[in-house]
């Protein structure tokens, strides 16, 4: 073939023979590269050609194969189908060159099949492995592509009729025309085709029963029958297998109309030197065959011979020079059946596989394009000019090259590759191919060690691309191993994990855990024991499973319900794991047996950070004693996780911690199950031994974890050994109700401790309680303690910082720095702040301290006092406040006037997780500390519910060094409670505890004077007639105990301690003492005692503060008991004035009362309120929801449900919207707190309108962002409500918010075939709408422009239009829009909401002489009206 083709001589001389420079083609060597003109002697050049041009039709001396140079853009070419997927063809073409085929060039049927299919409609659609077979000969345009990453050229192959055959004319269509069209539409009767061809409507007739073609599906076509008309003609056709497409010599005068696949008949007239020279069509064309092309593969030109006819296939046609290439292969053969050609009587030769070496290969010659060679004594061979250039650099003499490939001479050589076309094997003789050990997939196995080398990124996989040899390789990023720089030309050492030969690529890994010796890799289904352990990698987490990946793709999944403990897994994670079930090629697994027991402290070396926490590696000596090469003992690695919430107590400091914990870095972690380690438990585990089931006993006060927690039952795993059951405990015992309302929030992994109250040894069960005052004996220097730890847990991350050199850790709290102004943070309204001379440090003053100042000019210079360090962002948090830059100072140690001291006023400045950091208001001190939780336990958060940010507060030392402090009403409240943390408080009576009195108590008991008894015998009488007055004041009689320096008090009553028994379902604990020197037991009062609590505290211990008060004060010890008789005495009877003084009082409060409960814009804060809401308006469903969101706020989910059930059965039926709101509210409720939700829904639906329900469900899940749960409602919805209007836009609108805004005007078709016609328009705007909503206002113009101009009479539509275009902000376009419109010819009422509409544009948006300027058209058109109406 010409690789060139030469244009048409100009003017009337026609020249008899045209010569050219000897020009090397395929092969161009260095030193042979010299133009010089010869004379028109014969020579022997390999790729030199001539053209002439004979009797006025152009010729070619050269039958030279296709090459990417001579391919033409849209040029039609016969390719063979090679290999084939879902989605993709891979077509070889002449030439030995390659094209890719997608679902879109297939045809147009067979792209509205396939988009309807990602539509969910996949009754039409066929994959393309149906519709295609390898070694089917297909015909096509060629398009070529450069890829913008590397310049290469590729090529795309169309075959949609349409492209093909859309120079063809439907008048030019004769019978017998053969052609390749696509079926458009399936007939009872036949099948509709889709020809391509101008014109031309085609039928093929289903003439055999088994004749089944798919829409979409190509096939060749005989014309038949054609009957041509001056616009269309019809033909009828008949399908011909690809032998059959035989065109008869006299048929076709026209060589646009001979297809490429065609098979003609080709005689002979002229022997070239790469081919043969002949004709087509009784020689009305001139055609070439190239030797590569010839019928058998060994042919040679001699044994075809001239002057005789041979049946040829057209490969394609030159377009300029209209010169036809063929091929004499009419069977056109797979490289697995290449070997059958051989003739009957001989043995059949073995295929040759890809990437398998000939160790003898003859020469045969030197052709064109390459060497030929003999494989095997009866295949043929190829190695191309290019390839051996390959293998030179610089200059070097063309004739020395090829010296070495003389006739007969035989090589070593690998085979690349089979053309199907050619019936030939590619091969090199490169020695770095020939001599490469891994070349192709099949020299690679799963579980081999090889060196990859990294040669791209591959961001898709967050990966590399990587080499094995000549293999191509993956290492994703599960497998890559942490702490390793990576970088393009990189080698590393991997374990091929996979071979996938349907993508022709291995997966690699090189984490450690796959390169030790002896690891056993799971590589086939045939090696999965039971019982057998293999190394994995995790590649899923769920609740219920973990799903782990093996070699080769093989999977098992290990069901959580297997573990014998609760472990913790994470994606990427690799470990060992055992088999414990296998059916076919369903693995279930299960871990294999502990390394480490709970509570065994291991030294770990932290290996990578992951966003689950730490991933740390533990070296150990190997249980068998085994020994390494160099006699040392073998040492196994064990891989394990501390998880991000075991790294510390504190929320706050965990991702400090992980700072301080780098990579490489070594620590101490202890066990806590399986692989899953911790932190924040080695000062628990190494200070006590670990409790197991046999040593644990009732009354121990154990540690324990939340494993997972709802609104009402928590599971808890304590820390004993051999004990792997979680306990339940429900979140109503740990409430003590000590803040009203305080919300529980518990989440895994968070600490908590636990009181065994109960072993069952048969059942292996603990009864346990987890409520603060079983587990807390109320002593506030425990809580003291508990924020030493925390603040020298952060000195300890301090220290981390500072050996890291982070500029964090210059910094100390109370220092004072200077700042500079930055800007105001827009979500939270902080002030940002940088260090002066540290840029990378940052400094924020909270916006609750900024109060009502003004912001600075940016860049502005202030001083400021450290309050507080974010270790984990490297954030200083300020306060730029003279005064507490005056009364702040550096941390130290406590002052002995402030240690035990109470009453000292402070600022709270910050309100942090686990602390809230305050200031005192007099003097220059350090910042004071208050905890958060007074315990692990208070999850009520007691200790700092009375403090508020930037509020004032009284506070009490608690620390005898350190400036740790809490609100005095906490500390008035626990100070007096002493109590053991294991004594239990049991409903049945109590024995009297006897407690041994002082001698000054003895004393006063026994001396009762007769005065005393007086008064004794009336506060008796009051008791029995329970009188409203009480004394103001009690004296309490306590035994002082000093323990530690502290004074702690005991209540006595009589010398007795007394426990109050069960009432009303609580427990109380009564601290009530008798009068002084009171002989006899004090009776019980019925009064209100004043007493200090947090609010809200019931179930709490009673502890009479003012006891406590006045227990502290010698003085008030002397108070005369006979003035508070006398008073109590007075009170005792009330005059007439009182009464009546008492009963207007009483009556003022119940009317009160009264109006509150009758005003409709009252607050509801009690249930009564709240029931007289709904009962007073029954069917009203407001109040029922307000009802129902307050139930909530309480936590009171199975009341709220109740309660939404019982509203649904009141409100009348009639009703219809009150009961759909409080459908849609249990819907909405069961969603959130149950897992009942489809349930409800199928009740909903059989009570309710079904699209109205199911309207509603789509806006709940889209609010709860269930966009899984709503994909398969939009699903049904669209499926059984089609053709509602109202449904489309739902639909649009939830598509926007998942994310699949591409897909919406898919939506928009179906719903436009789905409607009736008069709904098109609504639709179509409401889409509109949707679209200019999204930002999409080209769309959006676009559908509106598309429907005014087809009803330009809809004014609505013309209005909506507009007002859409000013809401973008497009005036420009809005004031074209009614220019189109008022020129419409319209009705008088129409056309003045035109100008209206337009008036009001330029009135907001225009300038005063546009406003004239509509005027002006307004009035000029009234008057043009009136005078065709006259």
């Amino acid at each position: 073939m010409v690789p060139n083709e030469k244009s048409f001589p100009r003017g009337g001389t026609i020249h008899s023979e045209v010569k050219t420079d000897d020009v090397s083609l395929n092969i161009v060597f260095g030193a042979s590269q010299k133009k010089v003109k010869k004379a028109p002697k014969v020579k022997e050049n390999l790729l030199s050609y001539e053209t002439e041009e004979q009797n006025g039709q152009l010729e070619a001396f050269s039958a030279e194969t296709l090459n990417m140079d001579t391919l033409q853009e849209d040029m039609l070419v016969m390719g063979v189908v090679k290999e084939l997927t879902a989605t993709a063809l891979q077509i070889a073409l002449p030439g030995r060159m390659f094209a890719r085929t997608l679902v879109a060039d297939i045809s147009d049927a067979y792209t509205r099949v396939a988009k309807a299919a990602m539509s969910g409609d996949t009754s039409e659609y066929h994959d393309l492995t149906e519709l295609f077979q390898l070694g089917r000969i297909v015909y096509g345009k060629a398009i070529k592509t450069e890829k913008l990453d590397t310049g290469r050229v590729s090529l795309l192959l169309s075959l949609k009729p349409a492209d093909v055959h859309g120079n063809l004319h439907h008048k030019s269509i004769k019978k017998g025309f053969i052609f390749s069209g696509a079926v458009a539409e399936a007939l009872e009767h036949g099948y509709v085709i889709e020809s391509g061809v101008q014109g031309l409507q085609a039928f093929v007739p289903c003439e055999k029963p088994a004749q089944k073609l798919h829409v979409g599906q190509l096939a060749f076509l005989k014309v038949k029958t054609v009957h041509h008309d001056t616009h269309q003609s019809t033909c009828t056709c008949v399908q011909v297998e690809q032998d059959q497409l035989r065109i008869k010599s006299q048929n076709e005068t026209n060589l646009d109309y001979i297809l490429p696949g065609s098979i003609v008949k080709f005689k002979v007239a002229k022997h070239l030197k790469d081919g043969l020279k002949g004709s087509i069509m009784n020689e009305s064309f001139s055609a070439y065959v190239n030797e590569h092309h010839l019928a058998n593969a060994l042919d040679t030109l001699d044994a075809y011979e001239l002057n005789e006819d041979y049946n040829a296939r057209v490969l394609y046609v030159m377009p300029l020079t209209k010169l036809v290439y063929l091929t004499l292969n009419l069977d056109i053969k797979t490289g697995a059946a290449v070997a059958k050609d051989q003739d009957e009587e001989e043995q059949e030769v073995e295929p040759i596989k890809v990437g398998s070496v000939v160790e003898k290969a003859k020469v045969l010659r030197l052709g064109s394009g390459g060497v030929v060679l003999l494989l095997n004594k009866k295949l043929k061979g190829i190695i191309s000019y290019g390839s051996i250039r390959g293998n030179f650099k610089g200059n070097y003499d063309k004739d020395e090259v090829l010296s070495k490939y003389g006739r007969k001479t035989k090589h070593k050589v690998r085979i690349l590759g089979y053309d199907v076309i050619e019936s030939l094997y590619y091969c090199s003789d490169d020695p770095n191919v020939v001599n490469e050990k891994l070349f192709c997939l099949e020299d690679i196995n799963a579980g081999d060690l090889v060196t990859a080398k990294i040669f791209k990124k591959d961001d898709k996989i967050k990966g590399w691309s990587v080499r094995i040899g000549k293999v191509n390789g993956i290492l994703e990023q599960f497998y890559l191993a942490p702490n390793v720089r990576y970088d393009v030309g990189q080698s590393l050492k991997c374990r091929v994990l996979e071979v996938n030969a349907e993508r022709k690529i291995c997966y690699v890994s090189n984490r450690a855990e796959y390169l030790g010796k002896g690891i056993k890799i799971l590589t086939d289904y045939a090696s999965a024991h039971v019982g057998n352990v293999y190394m994995g990698t995790v590649v899923r987490c769920e609740d219920t499973y973990v799903l782990v990946k093996f070699g080769n793709g093989i999977k098992g999944v290990l069901h959580r319900q297997n573990l014998k403990e609760n472990s913790s897994f994470f994606e990427g994670q690799t470990t060992k794991f055992r088999i414990l079930t296998r059916n076919k090629d369903q693995i279930t697994l299960t871990l294999p047996e502990d390394k480490f027991q709970l509570g065994e402290i291991c030294p770990v070396e932290i290996t990578n950070a992951l966003d689950a926490g730490l991933e740390v590696k533990i070296t150990f000596a190997a249980e068998d004693d085994e020994e390494d090469e160099d006699g040392n003992p073998k040492l196994e690695e064990f891989v394990g996780l501390i998880p991000l919430r075991l790294l510390s107590d504190h929320l706050e400091l965990l991702h400090a911690q992980m700072r301080v914990h780098p990579a490489g870095s070594y620590t101490d972690a202890a066990c806590i199950m399986q692989n899953i380690f911790s932190l924040r438990d080695v000062p628990y585990f190494s200070g006590q031994l670990t409790k197991d089931w046999q040593s644990v006993q009732v009354g121990d006060i154990i540690r324990s974890y939340v494993k997972h927690a709802t609104d009402q039952v928590v599971d808890l795993m304590v820390c004993v050994r051999n004990y792997n059951k979680p306990v339940k405990v429900h979140v109503k015992m740990l409430r003590l109700n000590a803040v009203k309302n305080a919300p529980v929030e518990l989440v895994p992994e968070q600490l908590l401790w636990v009181k065994v109250l109960s072993k069952e040894v048969e059942t292996k069960t603990l009864t346990v309680s987890a409520k603060l005052t079983d587990v807390w004996s109320g002593d506030l220097s425990d809580t003291a303690k508990l924020v030493e730890g925390y603040l020298n847990e952060v000195a300890q991350i301090k220290a981390g910082l500072e050996e890291a050199s982070a500029p964090i850790s210059k910094y100390s709290v109370g220092e004072k720095i200077n700042v500079v102004f930055k800007g105001i943070d827009a979500t939270t309204n902080d002030w940002v702040y940088t260090v002066e001379g540290n840029g990378k440090v940052s400094a924020l003053l909270l916006s609750s301290l900024v109060g009502t100042a003004k912001a600075p000019e940016m860049g502005s210079k202030h001083e400021a006092v450290i309050l507080w360090i974010e270790y984990s962002s490297d954030v200083l948090l300020i306060s730029n406040k003279k005064l507490d830059i005056a009364h702040i100072s550096p941390s130290g140690e406590l002052s002995t006037n402030l240690i035990g001291k109470a009453g000292m006023k402070a600022k709270v400045l910050l309100k942090l997780e686990s602390v809230a950091v305050c200031s005192l208001k007099k003097g220059t001190n350090p910042l004071v500390i208050c905890p958060i939780r007074l315990h692990p336990n208070d999850i009520e958060n007691s200790g700092s519910a009375e403090l508020r940010q930037g509020d004032f507060c009284n506070i009490a030392f608690i620390h005898d060094k350190l400036h740790i402090a809490v609100p005095e009403t906490v500390w008035r409240l626990w100070r007096g409670v002493k109590r053991t943390a294991g004594t239990e408080v049991a409903p049945v009576k109590a024995k009297k505890a006897k407690v041994e009195e002082s001698p000054k108590q003895k004393k006063t008991t026994i001396e009762e004077t007769s005065a005393q008894k007086k008064v004794k015998a009336k506060a008796k009488v009051e008791t029995k007639t329970e009188a409203k007055a009480i004394p103001t004041k009690r004296k309490a009689e306590v035994v002082e105990k000093i323990t530690n320096g502290q004074k702690k008090t005991q209540p006595l009553t009589n010398g007795i301690v007394k426990e109050k028994p069960k009432q009303n379902g609580k427990l109380f604990f009564e601290d009530k003492t008798p009068a002084k020197n009171a002989k006899s037991e004090t009776p019980k009062s019925n009064g209100a005692e004043g007493k200090s609590r947090l609010p809200g505290v019931s179930s709490f211990w009673e502890d009479d503060v003012n006891q406590s008060k006045e227990g502290s004060s010698d003085e008030d010890e002397e108070l005369n008991v006979a003035e508070t008789q006398k008073n109590a005495a007075k009170k005792k009877r009330l005059s007439a004035k009182e009464k009546a003084k008492a009963e207007i009082k009483e009556e003022q409060r119940l009317r009160e009362i009264e109006e509150r409960n009758a005003d409709p814009k009252a607050r509801l804060e009690t249930i009564d309120q709240y029931e007289r809401l709904v009962i007073a308006q029954p069917n009203n469903s407001i109040s029922w929801l307000k009802y129902i969101a307050f139930l909530l706020s309480n936590t009171e989910i199975e009341k709220a449900r109740a309660l939404a059930r019982r509203a649904i059965s009141t409100i009348s039926f009639r009703e219809t919207q009150e009961l759909r709101n409080m459908w849609s509210a249990l819907l909405n409720m069961e969603l959130v707190y149950s897992n009942n939700f489809d349930d409800v829904l199928k009740e909903a639906l059989n009570c309710n309108d079904p699209l109205e329900i199911y309207i509603s469900v789509v806006d709940i899940l889209k609010k709860n962002k269930r966009k899984d749960r709503l994909s398969s409602v939009l699903t049904t919805v669209l499926n059984k409500f089609k053709t509602e209007l109202r449904v489309w836009p739902v639909a649009a609108e939830a598509y926007f918010w998942l994310g699949k805004s591409d897909q919406v005007h898919n939506l928009l078709q179906r719903a436009l075939r789905a409607l009736p016609n008069q709904e098109h328009i609504p639709c179509i705007v409401s889409f509109a709408k949707l679209y200019a909503k999204h930002d999409n206002n080209d769309m959006a113009q676009t559908l509106l422009d598309d429907v005014v101009t087809s009803y330009p009479k809809r004014i609505d539509i013309w209005s909506v239009y507009v007002d859409m275009l000013i809401k973008a902000g497009l005036i420009d376009s809005a004031r074209n829009v009614l220019e189109r419109a008022v020129v419409q010819k319209l009705k008088p009422n129409k056309m003045q909401v035109i100008y209206k509409k337009y008036l009001q544009l330029e009135e907001n948006h225009g300038t005063d002489a546009t406003v004239a300027k509509v005027k002006q058209q307004a009035e000029q058109w009234v008057k043009n009206y009136a005078k065709t109406v006259k």
